[in-house]
C-alpha cells in the first residue's frame, strides 16, 4: 500500500517493501524536479529525515533520502539518480535544515552537488582537499542500478536504468525546484508573487 503522504507525487518507479526485508514500506525513483515536492509533502504529513547518502553506480550518481514518521512509523527511501556528467541534486536543506550537514558530507565525498545549498563548503575535508572524493570507485568497482533494482510492479524495471535519468537538455527545460515549489512553507514567494 503506497502511503497516502506520496500518492500523488508523481514517481518514475514506486516499489512497495517488506519492512521485515528491507526496513522500507515504499522506495520512490524521481526524477530530480520531483525531489523538492516529495520533500515537502513528507515534512506536511510530519515525516522526519532520517539522512541522506549517495551511491555511486555505472549509470551516476544516485542520492537516497531516508524519511521516517513518529506517530505511524514505516520507513520512506526517496531515490534520484543523476548522471556523472552533470552530478546535480537540488538541495532539500531548506525544508529539512538538518540535510544541510548530510548534502555537504556528500559533496565531500562523491562531489555531488546540491543546487541551492547557501554553503557547499567541505564539511569533513580540508579546504585543500575539496576537489577530491574520497569515496568515488573506478569504473571497473561499479554496479549497475539494474543490479539493485527488484523486478516487479512499479514501473521501469531492472533494464531500463536510462529511465531515471533526465538528460541535462530536459532538465534545463524544466522549472527550477524553487519555481515548482514556492518557498519552503508551501506557499507563493513574495518574489514570485511580484512577477
Amino acid at each position: 500500500m503506497i502511503p497516502d503522504a506520496l500518492r500523488d507525487v508523481p514517481a518514475l518507479r514506486r516499489e512497495e517493501c517488506s519492512p521485515d526485508v528491507s526496513g522500507l514500506v515504499l522506495a520512490a525513483y524521481l526524477a530530480p524536479e520531483q525531489l523538492r515536492p516529495a520533500a515537502a509533502r513528507l515534512l506536511e504529513q510530519a515525516y522526519f529525515l532520517e539522512d541522506v547518502s549517495v551511491v555511486e553506480v555505472s549509470e551516476g550518481f544516485l542520492g537516497v533520502y531516508h524519511f521516517d514518521h513518529f506517530d505511524t512509523p514505516g520507513r520512506i527511501a526517496l531515490r534520484v539518480l543523476v548522471s556523472k556528467d552533470v552530478p546535480e541534486l537540488p538541495t532539500i536543506s531548506d525544508i529539512y535544515h538538518g540535510a544541510s550537514w548530510h548534502e555537504r558530507e556528500c559533496r565531500d565525498f562523491f562531489g555531488v552537488i546540491f543546487a541551492g545549498h547557501e554553503n557547499m563548503t567541505p564539511l569533513l575535508l580540508a579546504a585543500e582537499d575539496a576537489e577530491f572524493h574520497p569515496l568515488r570507485k573506478t569504473d571497473k568497482a561499479l554496479k549497475s542500478l539494474t543490479d539493485l533494482l527488484p523486478d516487479g510492479e512499479g514501473g521501469p524495471q531492472a533494464g531500463d536504468a536510462a529511465a531515471f535519468l533526465v538528460a541535462p537538455e530536459e532538465s534545463e527545460a524544466q522549472s527550477t525546484p524553487s519555481d515548482a515549489m514556492g518557498s519552503s512553507d508551501g506557499h507563493e514567494s513574495d518574489e514570485a508573487s511580484a512577477t
